[in-house]
């Protein structure tokens, strides 16, 4: 683990930012993490910040819409299979097996009647279907999963992207300290899908797939889930 001040950090990066267009160091999509750790000169992305504690490196491309999961789940109350077999509609190709696709944004219902929300008295996301309860899950829970998958301290460092003759260059823009998931934030800045199928090839053509109950965002919106957003570039 490394050890740096803030303002060293901030120093390399405003540098970093000075050089403009830098050329991707791996041809991969990994390339944008590698590059910033080979300039900054970091070996390994834990670095150990005075008042914020241990704190991952972490790069983003500003001009993403990637979506990424952050983990899959049923809810609690309810398994996936009795929703599917309560809510489910007729599979096109196999009507025998009733599927669910839906997602389910922060304080509204969708065309089905299903929406979530937050009792942060009871500690709970929500999951409701025309105004009935579901299922939930605990926020104690969706903060640790998202721990798990994101860290609770991040150095997110963002630049913008373009490609030259093939090769993928980067322009490192602005940076943030990101510190404490705010789970209440989950679907605020987040989608929730509940994704039952079916599979239509295969040895399993016609058996019934879940792909699980996931929470999902995009990439650009991941600074939205802390309570601290420091920016230091």
């Amino acid at each position: 683990m490394q050890k740096q001040t803030l303002s060293q950090i901030k120093k390399a990066l405003q540098e970093l930012s000075k050089k403009g267009w830098i050329k991707s160091n791996r041809s991969h999509n990994t390339g944008i993490g590698k590059t910033l750790e080979d300039y900054l000169g970091i070996t390994e992305n834990n670095i150990a910040l005075p008042d914020f504690g241990v704190m991952e490196l972490k790069s983003q491309r500003l001009n993403t819409l990637s979506m990424m999961t952050l983990f899959t789940k049923s809810p609690e109350g309810i398994t996936n299979t009795e929703i599917r077999k309560r809510f489910g509609y007729p599979d096109p190709e196999f009507p025998k097996i009733k599927i669910l696709h839906q997602t389910i944004s922060y304080g509204k219902r969708n065309g089905m009647g299903f929406q979530a929300t937050v009792d942060e008295k009871q500690g709970k996301l929500l999951i409701l279907k025309k105004g009935k309860l579901l299922g939930y899950y605990s926020l104690a829970f969706l903060r640790k999963k998202a721990i798990e998958k994101i860290g609770d301290g991040l150095i997110l460092v963002r630049a913008v992207t373009k490609k030259i003759h093939g090769h993928e260059y980067f322009h490192y823009r602005d940076a943030y300290i990101l510190k404490e998931i705010d789970p209440t934030k989950f679907l605020a800045h987040s989608k929730y899908d509940i994704r039952l199928g079916v599979y239509h090839t295969g040895k399993n053509a016609g058996k019934p797939h879940d792909h699980g109950s996931a929470f999902r965002l995009t990439e650009k919106s991941l600074p939205l889930l802390f309570k601290i957003q420091k920016k230091i570039l």
